[in-house]
Formats: C-alpha cells, structure tokens, sequence
C-alpha cells in the first residue's frame, strides 16, 4: 500500500506543483494553455482522480471521429484507425473536440485552423498506429529493424509507432514537440534507410534554401538543403502530396521548387521549355512508384530517370550508369525489369523499349522500328555501339579520343543544347532532344551546322574526302541528308540483315525512292564495296556501284 500511495503522490505531485521539470518545460511553450485554464496547465490533458483507465492520468475528452488514413502503393506497413496514445493527441489536434472538454463536460475553445490542426483526414500525414517489426523491416528493406532504432524513438507496449514516437508533448526544446533534433534528418534516417542517401548529393548540398519560394523552406531553421533534409522535399503533417507525404501534389513542382536556379545552382526550366523536351507538364497524376515500365501509359516525370534519395554528381565510363541515375529502375538489354540500373541505356529503355505507349519515329523508314531496344541488340547488322561496341572495325572518319572500340552513352548525342551548364536530356531546341543540330529534311546544304551532331563524332573533312565511303561528297552536295540512308539507332536482326543494312543503312522513303527494278535496297559487298538499287532524287541506280 505505501509503494501505490508514493506512486499516486508523486504523480500528482507533477501535475500540481509549478516548479516542476515537466512543467518548466511545458511553460512558454505552445501546449503552455495555463491562460485559458486559468493557471493550471496540466488539467488540459491530465487528471489526479477518476482519469481514464489504462491512461496516463488522461482527463480530456476523445475523438468520436472516424479518420481518413495515409495510403500508398509503396506503403507495407498495415496502418488503420489511431490507437493508444495517438488518440490522445488527436483529440485536440483533429479540431472536432474543443481544447477545454473534459471527461465531465466543458468546451468552447478549439485548435487553431491550420497545420497543427490535422483535421480528421490523416492521409496528408505521417502513419501512425501501425505495427513497427523486424517482420516490416524484413518485408520492406528501406525500413530499419527496431532494434537499431535510437532510445529517443519509443515505440508503445503493441510494438506500435505512435504520434508519442516522434513527438514529446511536454518538451520542446528541440521545436514541434520533436523527441530528438531533426537536422540533417536524424530522426528521419533513424527508421527510413534509404539506400544511396548518405552519399547522395542532396545529403550533402550546402545550397541554401533561402530562396525558394516555399513557406515552408522560408519557415524552417536550417539554412541549407543538407541541413533540410528530408524537408526540402517531405513534410510530415499537412502534406500536399499526400502519397509520400510531398510538398506539393504535383510531382515535378517538388523538383522545380529548387531546380528553377532559386536554390539548386542549375535552372533546368530554361531547358524544359524548349522545342523538344520531356515534357513532364503533359501529364498529371499518371504516375506511380510502383508501375511497370512494360506497361505504363506514356508520361515523364522525373522521378522517371532520378531517384532524389541516391542521385550524385559521379562519373563514369559509357556505358555505365553516371551518378545522376543511381538506384533507379530500368530495362534490360534482354528485357527484363530491374531495380537498380547498371547501364545509362536501361533508364531509357523504360520508355523507349517494349512499352507500347511509346513514341513513334520521325522519319518513314523502310524497315519500321520504335522498340529502341530492338534496334540497339549485339546481334544487329549494325549500331550505334551503346550497348556493346560496334561491329563495324573499319570507320577512318572517327574524331581522337574515339576508336572502332569506344561507346557511347544515349546521352552524348540526346542531350541538353547550348552551354548553360544544364546536362541531360531535359529540354533542347535541336529535334528530337538532340545535344546539336542534326537536319534531316530533304534538299539541306551540308555545313558544319547543319549536321553538327553526326560532325561531333565524325570528322567533316574524312566525310568530304570520301575516306568512307567514295560518294559521300557527292551526295551531301546533292544536299542529300545523312538520315537519308543512315538510321542512327540501329537495325534489329529480324528485319534487316549484313548483307542490305550493314553501316546503319536503313533509307527513309520518303526520299529513297523504289528503282526501275522494283527494288529499294542496298547491298554490302566487302569492305568499301557496295550497290544499291533505288531511285533518288529523280535518279534510277539500278545498281549503282562503289
């Protein structure tokens, strides 16, 4: 009896003596209420007698309300109606009950409209009242084990994680009730592992935020992204996007709120409103962490080709991943779906392979190929060697460093334009996302400009001294295009063959026209030999040899 007794005096004790620890730290706070009650600030939420049963002394009134909670498809954990001591808070924070009801009655004074102010749809904020296992931890790999996590982040007697686990309602010392200091994301990173973040380059960006114009980065107490963190894209209450708690409900804006140049030191909305670019502004809610590539409906976002958790400024040899697309999801060269990327070309095989949304070509070809994939096999007649060098070992028109050996990633040729800084496929004024210009209409006067892109690899003066091929010259001055003849992709191994699309030869009919033999069509007949049959420019080659 004399132990309970001491149990129950101390407890009141707390809640009634001014001078206290947990009242010193509640006083000047925003859950400091004394003026309202009167002068007795713990009687808001506790009680000496006749409090709730299982309860910490609690005395206000609960919540009757039925909550929305957060979903997504990347969500594991099993998360339903609030439990145990997240109710508690909800029954100030979800604005239905007022601030002074008590067990036994009272009202009149509700929470303030606005973040604080949860309201009864909790999809907006973080999950509360789920089961934090080693079993969730097995499941989802980005979720550390409980074990590992910090003595500050309790989890309740169920296993659960409540509001309680991040929030101490009796001291904030370290801002919004946090149970331990938040920069650099500490307390996020103490459960979340994600997988790249520690060397990523928004980890460790000393970019301030001071000039994004979100309030939220206006409000916050860390002055760069580094220190930010997980804010400068997330926020646990009230969020915009309500899957993956984001600022912002549409996805690029989360992006551009720093890559505008106010805070990140490259503007890409230079290059995303050029002529030809990923327009990611075509699209809205399309979307999802969880689609496949194989059969997604046409979109671009960026999350697409960036994860913003791994991203970095490292380089790396074609046709290796650079920094920049580390641990997204691709396509393999067989076609199949992984994960993590090894090659540049898998990211962009999502899009540009097997999925049957995916854009058309530009240019009517003889043989028809869109499943970029297709055209870029090993086993192919020929290629551009982006996944695996080229089989062609006789090309005298290749610039210093490149050899017959080199390869080349998907981006040195799409690519932004100009010298802004901005790299990557984002946005340019060459079509098709080209990094130069490369022209391909009918009747265009060769120059150095107008077949720039080809002239980046391949030297003007071997083309024009016909080191190649004895009839290039005559040909561009003939103001035939190179895409004329040449597809610069490559020609898959069941449609075209060594003997008739060696040299990525695969001519546009649009230009190449049948010849008097019925025929379009040219034949590989040794090294620097050949004939085609066709028609061209009003000229019958049937055969036309070289």
């Amino acid at each position: 009896m004399n132990a309970r007794f001491n149990a129950v005096f101390t407890i009141i004790t707390i809640l009634t003596v001014s001078q206290s620890p947990v009242m010193a730290l509640i006083e000047g706070s925003p859950h400091d209420l004394s003026a309202v009650a009167q002068g007795d600030t713990c009687s808001f939420c506790h009680t000496p007698h006749g409090a709730m049963a299982n309860t910490p002394l609690w005395s206000h009134k609960l919540s009757n309300a039925v909550y929305k909670i957060y979903q997504s498809s990347s969500l594991v954990a099993k998360v339903g109606q609030p439990t145990g001591s997240s109710k508690l808070c909800l029954s100030c924070h979800d604005g239905t009950v007022a601030i002074t009801s008590g067990i036994t009655g009272g009202g009149g004074i509700y929470i303030s409209p606005g973040e604080k102010n949860l309201g009864t749809d909790l999809s907006d904020d973080h999950p509360i009242s789920f089961v934090y296992s080693s079993g969730l931890s097995t499941v989802d790999a980005q979720i550390r084990q409980p074990s590992m996590l910090p003595t500050q982040l309790k989890l309740d007697r169920s296993g659960e994680l409540q509001c309680t686990t991040c929030h101490e309602a009796h001291d904030n010392q370290y801002g919004n009730f946090l149970v331990m200091a938040n920069d650099r994301s500490r307390m996020c990173v103490s459960c979340h592992d994600m997988h790249g973040w520690g060397t990523s380059s928004h980890e460790s960006s000393f970019a301030p935020v001071a000039g994004s114009t979100d309030p939220y980065f206006q409000k916050s107490e860390y002055k760069t992204v580094a220190d930010n963190g997980c804010n400068s894209c997330h926020r646990p209450h009230t969020a915009e996007g309500h899957e993956r708690l984001l600022h912002f409900s549409a996805l690029e804006e989360n992006c551009m709120n720093c890559h505008d140049g106010a805070v990140a030191k490259t503007n890409l909305s230079t290059d995303l409103a050029k002529i030809s670019r990923h327009d990611f502004t075509a699209y809205s809610g399309i979307h999802d962490l969880k689609e496949s590539p194989l059969t997604s409906p046409r979109h671009v976002t960026c999350v697409d080709c960036h994860n913003p958790h791994a991203t970095s400024a490292g380089i790396s040899q074609a046709p290796i991943a650079g920094g920049a697309i580390q641990k997204i999801s691709g396509v393999t060269m067989s076609g199949g779906i992984t994960p993590q990327v090894q090659f540049e070309y898998e990211v962009c095989f999502k899009c540009h392979g097997d999925n049957p949304n995916r854009i058309e070509s530009r240019i009517t070809r003889k043989i028809t190929q869109t499943n970029t994939r297709l055209e870029y096999q090993p086993s192919n007649p020929s290629f551009h060697p982006v996944t695996s060098l080229g089989v062609n070992q006789n090309a005298p028109s290749l610039k210093p460093p490149l050899l017959v050996t080199s390869m080349i990633y998907c981006t040195d040729c799409h690519n932004s334009d100009g010298d802004s800084g901005v790299k990557g496929p984002h946005g340019s004024n060459n079509q098709p996302l080209l990094a130069l210009r490369y022209e391909t209409s009918d009747f265009t006067q060769e120059s150095d400009f107008s077949y720039a892109l080809c002239y980046k690899c391949h030297s003007r003066n071997s083309i024009l001294d016909d080191e190649s091929f004895p009839k290039h010259r005559k040909h561009l001055e003939a103001k035939i295009p190179c895409s004329a003849c040449h597809d610069a992709h490559g020609i898959n191994s069941s449609q075209g063959s060594s003997i008739n699309n060696s040299h990525l030869i695969n001519f546009d009919i649009t230009i190449v026209r049948v010849g008097s033999r019925g025929r379009i069509e040219f034949e590989d007949r040794g090294i620097f030999h050949g004939q085609c049959f066709l028609e061209c420019h009003g000229k019958d080659h049937t055969p036309e040899e070289y």
